[in-house]
């Protein structure tokens, strides 16, 4: 197993910037901006200095007030709209997950379709933006069955919990087939601090660990991160590039 220990801001500071102060300034676009973690990633990414534009179907749903920040309408799902918001962008977090109404197909979920609209946007471009999707926490599994085992709730064929899960499984598959630059950051099944019903606790350890190849474990075998972490944890991604048309988690 691969693991590394990072620091949130670490190479920063070793460069002699402050915490919040990027290394080089990034312009980022964030699709989910509007959700619960696609909030805190933007949130981190204009308290480390770079530009953000939060992406949403509605954008009078996003209220931030900084003079870095800019919100735009936009649709993950397609192409023309994808091409258009992103363009100019250094780096794009997708932090996005759905089905269409009645539509339990997996690779027709936000998730899988957004993965291709990236792609097919990004496929014959070049300097193309650096993608970062938010997996599922199973997507560190191997094997479609694994997958279904592990999943916290009951999983039948033709239900939505299906296709949230194998969903995200099409999605890297789709970007494991891809030429474009990619990662998928997949988190433990253990977010502390988040909820169905939102954001309960924004504790920051300021580290994590990373691994390529399965869960992040502590000494008693739990494997967990803080929401905040997380989205530091994706912002660190687009401005180190350390896992490059991979995918990874985090964990303490």
């Amino acid at each position: 197993m691969r693991i590394t220990l990072l620091t949130a801001g670490l190479a920063a500071m070793l460069l002699g910037f402050g915490p919040s102060q990027a290394q080089e300034s990034q312009t980022i676009v964030v699709f989910g901006a509007s959700g619960n973690i696609g909030g805190l990633v933007v949130a981190e990414a204009l308290e480390r200095g770079h530009a953000v534009i939060g992406i949403s179907r509605s954008p009078d749903r996003l209220t931030v007030e900084h003079p870095n920040f800019t919100a735009r309408q936009g649709d993950v799902t397609d192409v023309e709209s994808f091409t258009e918001v992103t363009s100019g962008a250094d780096s794009v977090v997708i932090s996005v997950q759905g089905n269409p109404e009645g539509d339990f197909d997996p690779a027709n979920s936000t998730h899988a379709r957004a993965a291709s609209t990236a792609i097919a946007a990004f496929g014959a471009m070049e300097d193309a933006p650096y993608v970062i999707q938010v997996g599922g926490a199973t997507t560190m599994l191997d094997t479609v069955e694994e997958m279904i085992a592990a999943a916290p709730m009951p999983v039948a064929e033709g239900t939505q919990p299906y296709s949230f899960l194998i969903g995200h499984r099409v999605a890297l598959d789709t970007y494991l087939a891809s030429d474009i630059d990619w990662t998928v950051i997949t988190p433990p099944f253990g977010i502390l601090g988040y909820s169905f019903g939102g954001i309960t606790d924004t504790t920051r350890r300021g580290e994590y660990r990373t691994s390529t190849t399965g869960f992040v474990t502590d000494a008693d075998g739990n494997s967990s991160i803080y929401v905040a972490d997380l989205a530091a944890a994706m912002v660190d991604e687009a401005e180190n590039r350390a896992f490059v048309r991979q995918r990874f988690t985090v964990g303490y």
